[in-house]
C-alpha cells in the first residue's frame, strides 16, 4: 500500500512538472506616462479619482504564463494597488472613496492577471481577478493593444461596486447618493 501512494505521488508530480515546463516569467514595469483611474456619479455630479502611476517608477513586477498560440494563462501575477495612491481631487471626496474601499481594513486593490486572449482578429479580451475589500470577482473585458517602443494596454472595465459587498457612504442625510455602477479607466505604457 506504501509503495502504491509512493508511486502516484511520483506520477503527480511528475506530471505537474510536465505541465508547468512551458511556463515563462518576465519582469515589467510600468511606466509613469501611464493612467489609471476610478470615476462614477453621485445624483448630483461626477468625480474621478487618479492613481498616482509615478509610484511605479522603482517597481518591477514579475508576470509568469504559459503560452498557447495567441492566448496568454497567467500565474500568480498580481500588480497592487495602494488606495492611498488614489487622488480624487477633494479632501472629502478622498476620504468617501477610502470609506468606501474600506482603507484601514484593506488598504490595497490587487489586480491579478488570468488570461490574454489575442485569437480573435478584431477584438484581444483580458481576464482580470479584482481583490476589492477582501472580496474577489474575475472580469473579462475588451482591450487595445499596441506596440512601438513600448506595450501599451487601453481600455475601460464597468463594474458594479456591490459585486463587492461595498455601500457608498450617504452624505447629507442621505441627499447625495453614489451610482453603484463606477468605470475603471487604464492606459498602462508597460516596458518588458
Amino acid at each position: 500500500m506504501k509503495t502504491h501512494f509512493l508511486f502516484l505521488l511520483a506520477l503527480f508530480l511528475t506530471i505537474s512538472g510536465i505541465a508547468q515546463s512551458g511556463l515563462k516569467t518576465r519582469e515589467i514595469k510600468i511606466l509613469p506616462n501611464s493612467r489609471l483611474s476610478i470615476s462614477g456619479t453621485t445624483n448630483i455630479n461626477e468625480f474621478e479619482c487618479d492613481f498616482n502611476t509615478f509610484n511605479f517608477k522603482n517597481d518591477s513586477f514579475k508576470v509568469h504564463f504559459i503560452e498557447k498560440g495567441d492566448i496568454l494563462n497567467f500565474r500568480n501575477s498580481v500588480l497592487p494597488l495602494e488606495n492611498s495612491d488614489f487622488d480624487c481631487g477633494n479632501r472629502q471626496i478622498n476620504k468617501d472613496f477610502h470609506e468606501l474601499l474600506e482603507t484601514k481594513r484593506f488598504p490595497k486593490i490587487l489586480l491579478k492577471l488570468k488570461k490574454i486572449d489575442m485569437s480573435t482578429k478584431d477584438n484581444t479580451t483580458v481576464t482580470i481577478n479584482f481583490n476589492i475589500a477582501g472580496v474577489d470577482k474575475d472580469y473579462k473585458f475588451p482591450v487595445d493593444i499596441t506596440r512601438n517602443k513600448q506595450l501599451c494596454f487601453d481600455g475601460k472595465l464597468h463594474l458594479n461596486i456591490t459585486d463587492f459587498n461595498l455601500k457608498a457612504p450617504s452624505k447629507i442625510f442621505g441627499l447625495i447618493e453614489l451610482k453603484e455602477e463606477i468605470v475603471i479607466n487604464f492606459n498602462l505604457n508597460i516596458q518588458t
